[in-house]
């Protein structure tokens, strides 16, 4: 190789360096319009290597994100896992909520400390499948589902003070619990939902859930302050007599496989902002739709009557 050949791939590593590094400062940007960041922290530099708890590495390729006990409050960074050159995050004792993002991308990352937030969700494959990871921390957070077994045996994981379903790692949920998270997913897994819904056994006095013998046969979640949309999901419980998901915020449309329940008498999704055509459920079914401007309609179409309306109902 000659010494033009040599100079030209030092100057593409170079070139390609300096792109990852502002592909970085780019997401770092767009976390922080997503965070309430406190006085202490100081992100206002145009370079995020400047930034308070962000450290980088030779090429400016962000190596360490280091903020604890800051009480940042905000949702979890999603594009996080974008950060290819990552090996710690520590975000301990903050106001994180949401969920934990596909972090698949993450090859180098090593530790991974979110103790002490509000995160929820269940954790997913993406996080737990890292074989470099050594050590994880999801202490007292209101993760759910099964609790995490890490494809690397020697990661030390504390995950204690959660609301996952069982204590062994690995063993899966009881389906009827893996139904009803599944239906906490399209909410977005509310922390409501999350402090609330504990154990493997829905019949267990979880809140909104009412049994027959060991069959869901009602789920009222009336009043829960939910938002995102009604899960497909529903139509696994067939035991279902009434669903009551009235006086939310929820949007999107009535999924149809809801008509192929057939316990079901009561589908009342009133005072929220459905749209869409109802489905046609069997005539057995009472299927209550007012205070939904949209219903009918392709789209959401702000109206002051409804918002009226949820404010009155709310109060």
């Amino acid at each position: 190789m000659t010494s033009s050949h040599i100079f030209l791939l030092c100057l593409l590593l170079s070139l390609l360096n300096f792109a990852a590094s502002q592909d970085d400062a780019t997401i770092m940007q767009s976390i922080k319009s997503y965070l309430n960041l406190t006085s202490d922290v100081h992100w206002s530099d145009p370079d995020p290597c400047k930034w308070d708890g962000i450290i980088c590495g030779e090429s400016n390729r962000i190596i360490r994100i280091l903020l604890t006990g800051k009480d940042i409050v905000g949702t979890f960074p999603q594009d996080l896992g974008k950060l290819s050159d990552l090996v710690m995050v520590d975000l301990h004792g903050n106001g994180f909520t949401g969920l934990i993002p596909d972090l698949s991308g993450l090859q180098n990352l090593v530790l991974f400390n979110v103790e002490h937030n509000k995160l929820t969700g269940v954790v997913p494959p993406s996080f737990t499948g890292l074989k470099s990871l050594i050590d994880v921390n999801l202490n007292n957070n209101f993760f759910q589902g099964p609790t995490p077994l890490f494809e690397n045996s020697d990661v030390l994981d504390p995950v204690s003070g959660n609301s996952f379903c069982l204590d062994t790692p690995g063993t899966p949920c009881d389906p009827r619990v893996e139904t009803l998270l599944s239906i906490a997913e399209s909410f977005g897994y509310p922390v409501k939902l999350a402090t609330a819904w504990r154990g493997n056994d829905p019949c267990d006095s979880w809140p909104g859930i009412t049994c027959s013998g060991s069959d869901v046969t009602v789920v009222n979640l009336r009043r829960f302050e939910l938002t995102g949309t009604i899960s497909p999901s529903f139509a696994k419980l067939t035991s279902l007599e009434t669903i009551d998901l009235s006086n939310n915020n929820l949007t999107g449309s009535i999924p149809t496989e809801l008509t192929t329940l057939p316990m079901l008498r009561t589908l009342n999704v009133s005072i929220n902002n459905i749209n869409g055509a109802v489905p046609t459920f069997s005539a057995s079914v009472n299927v209550v739709t007012s205070g939904n401007a949209n219903i009918g309609k392709d789209g959401p179409v702000p109206h002051p009557l409804v918002e009226l309306l949820q404010k009155m109902n709310k109060d």
